[in-house]
Protein backbone atom coordinates (compact mmCIF):
# COMPACT_ATOMS: atom_id res chain seq x y z
CA UNK A 1 0.00 0.00 0.00
CA UNK A 2 0.87 3.49 -0.77
CA UNK A 3 1.71 5.76 1.64
CA UNK A 4 1.98 10.10 1.76
CA UNK A 5 1.68 12.75 4.50
CA UNK A 6 -1.12 14.39 2.03
CA UNK A 7 -3.42 13.63 -0.51
CA UNK A 8 -5.18 16.39 -1.98
CA UNK A 9 -9.17 15.33 -3.85
CA UNK A 10 -9.15 17.74 -6.64
CA UNK A 11 -6.63 19.61 -9.12
CA UNK A 12 -8.67 22.56 -9.82
CA UNK A 13 -6.55 26.28 -8.97
CA UNK A 14 -7.05 25.42 -5.44
CA UNK A 15 -6.02 21.62 -4.69
CA UNK A 16 -3.37 22.83 -7.07
CA UNK A 17 -2.24 25.65 -4.33
CA UNK A 18 -2.59 23.19 -1.71
CA UNK A 19 0.02 21.36 -3.80
CA UNK A 20 2.65 24.16 -4.05
CA UNK A 21 1.65 25.08 -0.41
CA UNK A 22 3.36 22.20 0.82
CA UNK A 23 6.01 21.86 -1.27
CA UNK A 24 6.88 25.15 0.65
CA UNK A 25 7.08 23.01 3.97
CA UNK A 26 8.85 19.96 2.30
CA UNK A 27 5.46 17.65 2.83
CA UNK A 28 4.81 14.62 0.70
CA UNK A 29 1.89 14.98 -0.93
CA UNK A 30 -0.53 13.17 -3.87
CA UNK A 31 -2.83 15.18 -5.81
CA UNK A 32 -5.23 13.36 -7.66
CA UNK A 33 -8.10 14.57 -10.44
CA UNK A 34 -10.96 12.78 -12.48
CA UNK A 35 -10.05 14.82 -15.27
CA UNK A 36 -6.90 14.01 -17.69
CA UNK A 37 -6.40 17.51 -18.76
CA UNK A 38 -7.03 20.86 -16.78
CA UNK A 39 -10.37 22.53 -16.60
CA UNK A 40 -11.23 23.11 -20.67
CA UNK A 41 -13.91 25.70 -19.79
CA UNK A 42 -13.49 29.50 -19.18
CA UNK A 43 -14.52 30.55 -15.67
CA UNK A 44 -13.20 32.53 -12.58
CA UNK A 45 -12.05 34.98 -14.74
CA UNK A 46 -10.76 37.16 -11.99
CA UNK A 47 -7.82 36.48 -9.98
CA UNK A 48 -7.48 39.07 -7.04
CA UNK A 49 -4.64 41.22 -5.59
CA UNK A 50 -4.69 38.57 -2.30
CA UNK A 51 -4.50 35.61 -4.75
CA UNK A 52 -1.94 37.08 -7.10
CA UNK A 53 0.40 37.91 -4.00
CA UNK A 54 -0.15 34.01 -3.13
CA UNK A 55 1.03 33.15 -6.57
CA UNK A 56 4.05 35.64 -6.66
CA UNK A 57 5.29 34.05 -3.89
CA UNK A 58 5.86 30.77 -5.63
CA UNK A 59 7.33 32.90 -8.97
CA UNK A 60 4.58 32.39 -11.31
CA UNK A 61 2.98 35.85 -11.38
CA UNK A 62 5.22 37.18 -14.69
CA UNK A 63 3.92 34.02 -16.71
CA UNK A 64 -0.05 35.06 -15.23
CA UNK A 65 0.82 38.37 -16.29
CA UNK A 66 1.33 37.41 -19.84
CA UNK A 67 -1.79 35.00 -20.28
CA UNK A 68 -5.03 36.08 -21.32
CA UNK A 69 -6.12 39.96 -21.92
CA UNK A 70 -2.73 41.74 -23.10
CA UNK A 71 -1.59 44.09 -20.27
CA UNK A 72 -2.64 46.86 -22.90
CA UNK A 73 -6.26 45.79 -23.11
CA UNK A 74 -9.10 47.55 -20.86
CA UNK A 75 -10.44 45.76 -17.84
CA UNK A 76 -13.35 47.94 -17.98
CA UNK A 77 -17.08 46.74 -17.36
CA UNK A 78 -19.39 48.53 -18.63
CA UNK A 79 -23.40 47.75 -19.11
CA UNK A 80 -25.07 48.18 -22.62
CA UNK A 81 -28.57 47.96 -24.21
CA UNK A 82 -26.65 45.35 -26.87
CA UNK A 83 -23.34 44.75 -28.29
CA UNK A 84 -24.28 47.00 -30.92
CA UNK A 85 -26.33 49.16 -28.87
CA UNK A 86 -25.69 52.19 -26.88
CA UNK A 87 -23.90 52.55 -23.62
CA UNK A 88 -25.34 52.84 -20.30
CA UNK A 89 -22.88 53.03 -17.39
CA UNK A 90 -18.84 52.33 -17.63
CA UNK A 91 -16.49 51.65 -14.89
CA UNK A 92 -13.02 52.50 -15.56
CA UNK A 93 -10.46 50.35 -14.43
CA UNK A 94 -6.82 50.09 -15.70
CA UNK A 95 -5.18 47.34 -18.10
CA UNK A 96 -2.93 44.79 -16.06
CA UNK A 97 0.08 46.91 -16.91
CA UNK A 98 -1.00 49.64 -15.98
CA UNK A 99 -2.55 48.68 -12.27
CA UNK A 100 1.33 47.16 -12.06
CA UNK A 101 2.60 50.59 -12.47
CA UNK A 102 0.41 52.14 -10.20
CA UNK A 103 1.06 49.94 -7.60
CA UNK A 104 5.03 50.80 -7.86
CA UNK A 105 4.15 54.41 -7.60
CA UNK A 106 1.84 53.58 -4.82
CA UNK A 107 -1.34 54.96 -6.09
CA UNK A 108 -3.58 51.83 -6.39
CA UNK A 109 -6.57 51.46 -4.29
CA UNK A 110 -4.75 47.78 -3.93
CA UNK A 111 -1.94 48.42 -1.45
CA UNK A 112 0.05 45.48 -2.37
CA UNK A 113 2.58 43.82 -4.49
CA UNK A 114 0.28 41.99 -7.28
CA UNK A 115 -2.62 43.95 -8.16
CA UNK A 116 -5.70 41.84 -9.53
CA UNK A 117 -5.14 39.93 -12.22
CA UNK A 118 -8.12 39.38 -15.01
CA UNK A 119 -7.19 35.62 -16.02
CA UNK A 120 -9.55 32.86 -16.64
CA UNK A 121 -9.06 29.69 -15.31
CA UNK A 122 -8.14 27.80 -18.39
CA UNK A 123 -4.89 29.46 -18.41
CA UNK A 124 -4.44 29.31 -14.65
CA UNK A 125 -4.68 25.86 -14.06
CA UNK A 126 -2.01 24.55 -16.68
CA UNK A 127 0.64 27.37 -14.81
CA UNK A 128 -0.09 26.04 -11.66
CA UNK A 129 -0.21 22.51 -12.80
CA UNK A 130 3.54 23.40 -14.23
CA UNK A 131 4.99 24.85 -11.15
CA UNK A 132 3.42 21.77 -9.02
CA UNK A 133 5.09 19.56 -11.44
CA UNK A 134 8.29 21.05 -10.67
CA UNK A 135 8.34 20.78 -7.50
CA UNK A 136 9.90 17.49 -5.72
CA UNK A 137 7.54 15.55 -3.38
CA UNK A 138 4.18 16.64 -5.51
CA UNK A 139 3.20 13.56 -7.59
CA UNK A 140 0.19 14.52 -9.88
CA UNK A 141 -2.50 12.20 -10.46
CA UNK A 142 -4.61 13.28 -13.44
CA UNK A 143 -7.31 10.59 -14.43
CA UNK A 144 -7.81 9.44 -10.95
CA UNK A 145 -10.86 9.58 -9.12
CA UNK A 146 -11.30 9.23 -5.15
CA UNK A 147 -13.75 6.19 -4.61
CA UNK A 148 -13.92 6.06 -1.05
CA UNK A 149 -11.87 6.50 2.20
CA UNK A 150 -11.92 5.38 6.14
CA UNK A 151 -10.67 7.33 9.09
CA UNK A 152 -8.33 5.06 11.08
CA UNK A 153 -6.29 5.90 14.50
CA UNK A 154 -3.15 6.57 11.86
CA UNK A 155 -4.92 8.77 9.49
CA UNK A 156 -7.32 8.30 6.25
CA UNK A 157 -6.99 5.28 4.02
CA UNK A 158 -8.23 6.06 0.35
CA UNK A 159 -9.64 4.28 -2.42
CA UNK A 160 -8.37 5.68 -5.91
CA UNK A 161 -9.44 4.09 -9.63
CA UNK A 162 -7.48 4.76 -12.26
CA UNK A 163 -9.89 5.77 -14.62
CA UNK A 164 -7.43 4.48 -17.99
CA UNK A 165 -7.02 1.06 -15.98
CA UNK A 166 -10.24 0.89 -14.26
CA UNK A 167 -8.55 -0.29 -11.44
CA UNK A 168 -8.25 0.55 -8.02
CA UNK A 169 -5.83 1.18 -5.74
CA UNK A 170 -5.17 2.33 -2.03
CA UNK A 171 -3.08 4.98 -0.60
CA UNK A 172 -2.87 5.76 3.37
CA UNK A 173 -2.39 9.04 4.14
CA UNK A 174 -1.70 11.48 7.13
CA UNK A 175 -4.71 14.17 5.97
CA UNK A 176 -7.03 13.63 3.15
CA UNK A 177 -8.19 17.28 1.38
CA UNK A 178 -11.32 17.85 -0.19
CA UNK A 179 -10.73 20.46 -2.91
CA UNK A 180 -13.09 18.28 -5.38
CA UNK A 181 -15.61 21.15 -5.86
CA UNK A 182 -19.50 21.80 -5.33
CA UNK A 183 -20.32 18.43 -5.14
CA UNK A 184 -17.11 17.24 -3.39
CA UNK A 185 -17.51 13.50 -2.56
CA UNK A 186 -15.52 13.97 0.14
CA UNK A 187 -17.76 16.62 1.58
CA UNK A 188 -20.39 13.86 1.27
CA UNK A 189 -18.66 10.86 2.56
CA UNK A 190 -18.38 13.18 5.54
CA UNK A 191 -22.17 13.77 6.01
CA UNK A 192 -21.62 17.19 5.64
CA UNK A 193 -24.44 19.79 4.40
CA UNK A 194 -24.30 22.70 3.10
CA UNK A 195 -25.80 25.73 5.09
CA UNK A 196 -27.44 28.55 3.39
CA UNK A 197 -29.68 29.67 -0.18
CA UNK A 198 -29.02 27.77 -2.90
CA UNK A 199 -30.16 28.06 -6.72
CA UNK A 200 -31.74 31.44 -5.82
CA UNK A 201 -34.37 32.76 -8.88
CA UNK A 202 -33.10 35.86 -10.35
CA UNK A 203 -33.43 37.15 -13.82
CA UNK A 204 -29.93 37.04 -13.84
CA UNK A 205 -27.08 35.61 -11.82
CA UNK A 206 -29.56 33.20 -10.53
CA UNK A 207 -31.37 29.91 -11.38
CA UNK A 208 -29.96 28.20 -14.61
CA UNK A 209 -27.40 29.40 -16.61
CA UNK A 210 -25.59 28.35 -19.91
CA UNK A 211 -21.84 29.64 -20.56
CA UNK A 212 -20.85 29.46 -24.19
CA UNK A 213 -17.09 29.72 -24.93
CA UNK A 214 -17.01 30.79 -28.81
CA UNK A 215 -14.61 32.40 -31.33
CA UNK A 216 -16.05 35.20 -33.27
CA UNK A 217 -15.28 36.61 -36.60
CA UNK A 218 -15.07 40.10 -37.87
CA UNK A 219 -15.36 41.34 -34.49
CA UNK A 220 -16.37 44.96 -35.12
CA UNK A 221 -19.60 43.54 -37.15
CA UNK A 222 -20.94 42.82 -33.67
CA UNK A 223 -19.09 44.63 -30.88
CA UNK A 224 -19.31 48.52 -31.81
CA UNK A 225 -18.88 49.33 -28.02
CA UNK A 226 -15.79 50.54 -27.19
CA UNK A 227 -13.45 48.01 -25.85
CA UNK A 228 -13.89 46.39 -22.34
CA UNK A 229 -12.98 43.22 -20.10
CA UNK A 230 -16.94 43.02 -19.48
CA UNK A 231 -20.15 43.81 -21.01
CA UNK A 232 -23.05 43.24 -19.66
CA UNK A 233 -26.31 43.19 -22.13
CA UNK A 234 -29.17 45.16 -19.85
CA UNK A 235 -32.34 44.93 -22.21
CA UNK A 236 -35.95 43.66 -21.84
CA UNK A 237 -35.86 40.51 -23.94
CA UNK A 238 -32.02 39.35 -22.09
CA UNK A 239 -30.28 39.91 -19.44
CA UNK A 240 -26.46 38.58 -20.75
CA UNK A 241 -22.54 38.42 -19.55
CA UNK A 242 -19.77 38.76 -22.39
CA UNK A 243 -16.54 38.31 -21.05
CA UNK A 244 -13.28 38.92 -23.27
CA UNK A 245 -11.37 35.82 -22.27
CA UNK A 246 -8.08 36.60 -24.45
CA UNK A 247 -8.60 39.82 -26.08
CA UNK A 248 -8.99 39.00 -29.67
CA UNK A 249 -11.28 36.74 -30.97
CA UNK A 250 -12.16 34.38 -27.76
CA UNK A 251 -15.41 35.39 -25.74
CA UNK A 252 -17.38 33.65 -22.97
CA UNK A 253 -21.45 34.53 -23.08
CA UNK A 254 -22.98 34.00 -20.06
CA UNK A 255 -26.99 33.68 -20.17
CA UNK A 256 -30.36 32.70 -18.12
CA UNK A 257 -31.65 30.08 -19.79
CA UNK A 258 -35.06 30.35 -19.41
CA UNK A 259 -37.53 28.50 -16.97
CA UNK A 260 -38.32 24.66 -18.45
CA UNK A 261 -35.79 24.71 -21.55
CA UNK A 262 -33.70 21.73 -21.71
CA UNK A 263 -30.27 23.25 -21.48
CA UNK A 264 -29.57 20.95 -24.83
CA UNK A 265 -32.42 23.09 -26.57
CA UNK A 266 -30.33 26.73 -26.14
CA UNK A 267 -29.48 27.91 -29.53
CA UNK A 268 -26.30 29.98 -28.45
CA UNK A 269 -25.73 31.82 -31.72
CA UNK A 270 -28.90 33.12 -31.25
CA UNK A 271 -29.14 34.17 -28.03
CA UNK A 272 -25.33 35.83 -29.18
CA UNK A 273 -27.08 37.48 -32.06
CA UNK A 274 -30.02 38.71 -29.60
CA UNK A 275 -27.26 40.08 -27.13
CA UNK A 276 -25.28 41.69 -30.49
CA UNK A 277 -28.38 42.85 -31.95
CA UNK A 278 -27.22 41.58 -35.15
CA UNK A 279 -25.87 37.92 -36.20
CA UNK A 280 -22.78 36.75 -35.16
CA UNK A 281 -20.51 34.06 -36.83
CA UNK A 282 -19.05 31.97 -34.72
CA UNK A 283 -17.45 29.10 -33.87
CA UNK A 284 -18.90 27.59 -30.44
CA UNK A 285 -15.97 26.24 -28.49
CA UNK A 286 -17.61 24.44 -25.40
CA UNK A 287 -20.76 24.90 -23.74
CA UNK A 288 -22.14 24.10 -20.06
CA UNK A 289 -25.59 24.65 -18.37
CA UNK A 290 -24.53 25.53 -14.67
CA UNK A 291 -26.69 26.76 -11.47
CA UNK A 292 -26.33 30.28 -10.04
CA UNK A 293 -27.67 31.94 -7.29
CA UNK A 294 -25.82 30.20 -4.19
CA UNK A 295 -24.64 31.40 -1.19
CA UNK A 296 -23.88 27.72 0.73
CA UNK A 297 -21.24 27.33 3.48
CA UNK A 298 -20.33 23.90 4.72
CA UNK A 299 -21.60 23.21 8.33
CA UNK A 300 -18.61 22.10 9.14
CA UNK A 301 -15.00 22.30 7.46
CA UNK A 302 -13.83 18.55 8.46
CA UNK A 303 -11.99 17.18 11.32
CA UNK A 304 -10.26 13.95 12.00
CA UNK A 305 -7.72 14.07 9.04
CA UNK A 306 -10.31 15.30 6.77
CA UNK A 307 -10.71 18.45 5.48
CA UNK A 308 -12.70 20.83 3.11
CA UNK A 309 -11.50 23.93 0.81
CA UNK A 310 -13.03 26.14 -1.34
CA UNK A 311 -16.26 24.79 -3.09
CA UNK A 312 -16.33 21.60 -0.83
CA UNK A 313 -16.47 24.11 1.93
CA UNK A 314 -18.53 27.39 0.44
CA UNK A 315 -20.56 27.65 -3.04
CA UNK A 316 -20.65 31.23 -4.83
CA UNK A 317 -22.41 32.65 -7.30
CA UNK A 318 -19.42 34.54 -9.16
CA UNK A 319 -20.32 38.26 -8.41
CA UNK A 320 -17.62 39.52 -7.38
CA UNK A 321 -15.12 36.82 -8.09
CA UNK A 322 -14.29 35.91 -4.82
CA UNK A 323 -15.22 31.71 -5.33
CA UNK A 324 -11.56 30.45 -6.24
CA UNK A 325 -10.27 33.51 -4.44
CA UNK A 326 -11.60 32.58 -1.20
CA UNK A 327 -10.84 28.88 -1.78
CA UNK A 328 -7.06 29.88 -2.32
CA UNK A 329 -6.74 31.26 0.51
CA UNK A 330 -8.33 28.24 2.44
CA UNK A 331 -5.36 26.10 1.09
CA UNK A 332 -3.05 28.66 1.97
CA UNK A 333 -4.25 28.81 5.65
CA UNK A 334 -4.68 25.31 5.92
CA UNK A 335 -1.32 24.28 4.38
CA UNK A 336 0.68 25.56 7.24
CA UNK A 337 -1.05 23.86 10.17
CA UNK A 338 -1.25 20.46 7.84
CA UNK A 339 2.52 20.85 7.40
CA UNK A 340 2.78 22.03 11.39
CA UNK A 341 0.86 18.44 12.13
CA UNK A 342 3.01 16.27 9.38
CA UNK A 343 6.55 18.15 11.27
CA UNK A 344 5.54 17.83 14.43
CA UNK A 345 6.02 21.43 15.50
CA UNK A 346 2.15 22.71 15.47
CA UNK A 347 0.53 22.43 18.88
CA UNK A 348 -2.20 20.38 19.88
CA UNK A 349 -4.91 23.19 18.49
CA UNK A 350 -3.44 23.96 15.48
CA UNK A 351 -5.95 22.02 13.13
CA UNK A 352 -8.87 23.48 14.95
CA UNK A 353 -7.59 26.84 14.04
CA UNK A 354 -8.41 25.88 10.53
CA UNK A 355 -12.33 26.17 10.33
CA UNK A 356 -12.11 28.85 13.43
CA UNK A 357 -10.37 30.81 11.42
CA UNK A 358 -11.67 30.18 7.80
CA UNK A 359 -14.93 29.59 8.35
CA UNK A 360 -16.14 33.39 9.35
CA UNK A 361 -14.00 34.34 6.27
CA UNK A 362 -16.30 32.11 3.90
CA UNK A 363 -19.80 33.80 5.48
CA UNK A 364 -18.50 36.88 4.99
CA UNK A 365 -17.56 36.59 1.14
CA UNK A 366 -20.54 35.00 0.51
CA UNK A 367 -22.62 37.51 1.99
CA UNK A 368 -21.10 40.35 -0.17
CA UNK A 369 -21.34 37.86 -3.28
CA UNK A 370 -25.43 37.55 -2.60
CA UNK A 371 -25.16 41.24 -2.00
CA UNK A 372 -23.72 41.88 -5.64
CA UNK A 373 -25.81 39.14 -7.03
CA UNK A 374 -29.54 40.65 -5.65
CA UNK A 375 -28.01 44.23 -7.15
CA UNK A 376 -27.41 43.45 -10.66
CA UNK A 377 -30.08 40.41 -11.07
CA UNK A 378 -33.22 41.41 -9.82
CA UNK A 379 -34.02 44.97 -11.46
CA UNK A 380 -36.65 45.20 -13.92
CA UNK A 381 -35.93 46.71 -17.34
CA UNK A 382 -38.70 49.34 -19.18
CA UNK A 383 -39.36 48.46 -22.81
CA UNK A 384 -38.78 52.01 -23.77
CA UNK A 385 -34.58 51.38 -22.89
CA UNK A 386 -33.59 50.77 -26.96
CA UNK A 387 -35.91 54.05 -28.26
CA UNK A 388 -34.57 57.54 -28.91
CA UNK A 389 -37.71 58.55 -27.03
CA UNK A 390 -37.65 60.68 -23.89
CA UNK A 391 -38.61 57.42 -22.06
CA UNK A 392 -36.41 55.97 -23.42
CA UNK A 393 -33.22 58.00 -22.14
CA UNK A 394 -34.80 58.74 -18.78
CA UNK A 395 -34.82 54.40 -18.80
CA UNK A 396 -31.73 54.71 -19.24
CA UNK A 397 -30.62 57.33 -17.51
CA UNK A 398 -31.84 55.36 -14.22
CA UNK A 399 -30.60 52.16 -15.27
CA UNK A 400 -26.97 53.83 -15.75
CA UNK A 401 -26.81 55.24 -12.33
CA UNK A 402 -28.03 52.06 -10.50
CA UNK A 403 -25.58 50.07 -12.59
CA UNK A 404 -22.90 52.83 -12.56
CA UNK A 405 -22.60 52.44 -8.66
CA UNK A 406 -23.34 48.61 -8.57
CA UNK A 407 -20.22 48.32 -10.97
CA UNK A 408 -18.43 50.40 -8.33
CA UNK A 409 -19.47 48.35 -5.57
CA UNK A 410 -18.86 44.76 -7.38
CA UNK A 411 -15.12 45.37 -8.96
CA UNK A 412 -13.66 48.14 -6.84
CA UNK A 413 -13.18 45.86 -3.93
CA UNK A 414 -9.40 46.28 -2.40
CA UNK A 415 -10.82 45.55 1.56
CA UNK A 416 -12.28 42.50 0.63
CA UNK A 417 -9.51 40.75 -1.19
CA UNK A 418 -6.62 42.46 1.25
CA UNK A 419 -8.81 43.38 4.55
CA UNK A 420 -9.60 39.27 5.67
CA UNK A 421 -8.47 39.46 9.32
CA UNK A 422 -8.08 36.78 11.71
CA UNK A 423 -8.01 38.62 15.20
CA UNK A 424 -10.48 36.21 17.15
CA UNK A 425 -8.16 33.41 16.30
CA UNK A 426 -6.72 31.53 18.95
CA UNK A 427 -3.39 31.68 17.36
CA UNK A 428 -3.39 35.60 17.69
CA UNK A 429 -2.00 37.42 20.73
CA UNK A 430 -3.74 40.65 20.38
CA UNK A 431 -1.94 44.04 21.58
CA UNK A 432 -5.21 45.88 22.66
CA UNK A 433 -4.76 48.24 19.28
CA UNK A 434 -8.30 49.86 18.14
CA UNK A 435 -10.01 47.93 14.91
CA UNK A 436 -9.90 49.19 11.64
CA UNK A 437 -13.04 48.60 9.59
CA UNK A 438 -13.83 45.93 7.54
CA UNK A 439 -14.66 47.84 4.41
CA UNK A 440 -14.85 46.18 0.98
CA UNK A 441 -13.83 49.23 -0.53
CA UNK A 442 -11.48 50.55 1.31
CA UNK A 443 -8.46 48.92 2.41
CA UNK A 444 -6.53 49.93 5.66
CA UNK A 445 -3.03 48.34 5.88
CA UNK A 446 -2.18 47.47 9.58
CA UNK A 447 0.39 45.27 11.45
CA UNK A 448 -2.64 44.99 14.16
CA UNK A 449 -2.02 41.28 14.92
CA UNK A 450 -4.98 38.91 12.85
CA UNK A 451 -4.54 40.69 9.74
CA UNK A 452 -2.52 40.57 6.46
CA UNK A 453 1.19 41.92 7.08
CA UNK A 454 1.14 45.33 5.13
CA UNK A 455 3.03 46.18 2.04
CA UNK A 456 5.81 47.33 1.41
CA UNK A 457 8.29 48.33 -1.14
CA UNK A 458 12.29 48.25 -0.29
CA UNK A 459 14.71 50.09 -2.37
CA UNK A 460 16.18 47.28 -4.70
CA UNK A 461 12.44 47.23 -6.24
CA UNK A 462 11.00 43.95 -4.82
CA UNK A 463 8.62 43.77 -1.39
CA UNK A 464 8.57 43.16 1.50
CA UNK A 465 6.87 39.75 1.32
CA UNK A 466 9.43 38.65 -1.09
CA UNK A 467 11.84 38.10 1.61
CA UNK A 468 9.07 36.63 3.97
CA UNK A 469 10.33 32.91 4.82
CA UNK A 470 8.40 30.13 4.24
CA UNK A 471 7.58 29.07 7.74
CA UNK A 472 7.56 31.94 10.17
CA UNK A 473 8.93 35.29 9.63
CA UNK A 474 10.08 37.59 12.44
CA UNK A 475 10.14 40.66 10.89
CA UNK A 476 12.53 43.09 13.20
CA UNK A 477 12.89 46.77 12.50
CA UNK A 478 15.77 47.85 15.42
CA UNK A 479 18.06 45.33 15.33
CA UNK A 480 19.48 46.74 18.75
CA UNK A 481 16.40 44.61 19.92
CA UNK A 482 17.37 40.99 21.12
CA UNK A 483 15.19 38.87 19.57
CA UNK A 484 16.62 35.75 20.94
CA UNK A 485 14.49 34.56 23.37
CA UNK A 486 11.73 34.03 20.57
CA UNK A 487 14.47 32.13 18.20
CA UNK A 488 15.69 30.09 20.89
CA UNK A 489 11.76 29.19 21.61
CA UNK A 490 11.06 28.33 18.17
CA UNK A 491 14.07 26.02 18.05
CA UNK A 492 13.18 24.39 21.01
CA UNK A 493 10.00 22.85 19.49
CA UNK A 494 11.09 22.47 15.58
CA UNK A 495 9.30 25.63 14.53
CA UNK A 496 10.36 27.03 10.87
CA UNK A 497 11.24 30.62 12.06
CA UNK A 498 13.67 33.02 10.13
CA UNK A 499 14.56 36.84 11.32
CA UNK A 500 14.32 39.85 8.63
CA UNK A 501 15.87 42.56 9.43
CA UNK A 502 14.98 45.69 7.72
CA UNK A 503 15.22 49.49 9.68
CA UNK A 504 13.66 50.91 6.58
CA UNK A 505 11.84 54.08 7.92
CA UNK A 506 8.48 53.29 6.50
CA UNK A 507 8.70 49.44 7.51
CA UNK A 508 9.20 50.95 11.40
CA UNK A 509 5.94 53.28 10.47
CA UNK A 510 3.42 51.00 8.95
CA UNK A 511 4.61 47.86 11.75
CA UNK A 512 4.38 50.23 14.83
CA UNK A 513 6.66 47.69 16.22
CA UNK A 514 10.35 46.84 16.86
CA UNK A 515 9.48 42.74 16.64
CA UNK A 516 6.51 41.50 14.26
CA UNK A 517 5.88 37.75 14.43
CA UNK A 518 4.38 36.71 10.87
CA UNK A 519 2.46 33.37 9.90
CA UNK A 520 3.14 31.50 6.80
CA UNK A 521 0.35 32.84 5.49
CA UNK A 522 1.71 36.31 5.56
CA UNK A 523 -0.69 37.31 8.77
CA UNK A 524 0.78 39.06 11.94
CA UNK A 525 0.76 36.79 14.87
CA UNK A 526 2.38 38.95 17.76
CA UNK A 527 3.84 42.62 17.38
CA UNK A 528 5.73 44.62 20.13
CA UNK A 529 8.44 46.69 21.07
CA UNK A 530 10.86 44.39 22.76
CA UNK A 531 10.91 40.41 23.47
CA UNK A 532 8.65 39.11 25.55
CA UNK A 533 8.65 38.32 28.97
CA UNK A 534 7.50 35.06 28.14
CA UNK A 535 8.82 34.50 24.89
CA UNK A 536 7.97 30.83 25.06
CA UNK A 537 4.12 31.71 25.44
CA UNK A 538 4.35 33.68 22.38
CA UNK A 539 5.36 30.77 20.22
CA UNK A 540 3.23 28.22 21.57
CA UNK A 541 0.10 30.02 21.00
CA UNK A 542 1.56 31.20 17.47
CA UNK A 543 1.78 27.35 16.62
CA UNK A 544 -1.37 26.37 17.94
CA UNK A 545 -0.69 24.94 21.93
CA UNK A 546 2.32 23.50 23.94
Amino acid sequence: MENTDILIAGGGPVGLTMALELARFGVRAILINDGVETALHPKANAINARTMEHFRRHGIGPRLRAAALPGDHPTDVCYVTRLTGREIARVNMPSSRDAVAEARAGASPYDCAEPLHRCSQFYLEPILRDAVAARPGIDLRFGHRLESFRQDAGGVVVTVRNLETDTTYDVTARHLVGADGGKSSVRRQLGIRYEGEGGVQRRMMGGAMMATLFEARDRTAWLTIDPAWQYWVIAADLRALLVSVDGADKFVLLTRIPDGTDPDDVDDLALLATAAGRPVEADIILRQPWTAGHALLAESYGGDGVWLVGDAAHLFTPTGGLGMNTGVDDAVNLAWKLAGDVQGWGGGQLLATYAEDRRPVGARNLEFARGFAESVGTFAVDLAIETDTQEGAAERERLGNHLGDHGRREFLIPGIALGVRYTGSRLVTDDGTEAVPDDPHHYVATAKPGHRAPHVWRADGTALCDHFADGFTLLRTNAEIDAGPLVSAAKHVGMPLAVLDVEKAAVRERYDAALVLIFPDGHVAWRGNACPVDARAVIDGARGGA
